[in-house]
């Protein structure tokens, strides 16, 4: 489960898995204390929201406006990681 990019309370991060899936995407992980909420969002062909998992509608417009802000940033980590290059986190 390789993290991209860490930016407060908010993770985000790929899935071993997601490999095989034909979109680009990236999942949102939002801690609070041992709590642990998801959700995933669709980077290409556009940011959109595919699941909003247990996330809160604040939680959601937040994410969105985290990865519209470093949306190059996880494109490019994101094509590294299925180079299978080493992805360290990267954090702000």
């Amino acid at each position: 489960m390789p993290k991209l990019l860490i930016i407060s309370k908010f993770i985000f991060l790929l899935f071993s898995v997601d490999v095989k899936e034909s979109r680009m995407h990236v999942h949102v992980e939002v801690r609070k204390g041992h709590r642990r909420k998801l959700a995933k969002f669709w980077l290409k062909p556009g940011i959109k929201l595919f699941d909003k998992g247990n996330l809160n509608a604040k939680e959601i417009k937040k994410a969105k406006e985290l990865i519209e802000e470093n949306y190059d940033l996880l494109v490019n980590q994101i094509e590294r990681f299925f180079k299978g290059e080493k992805i360290t986190p990267i954090k702000k």
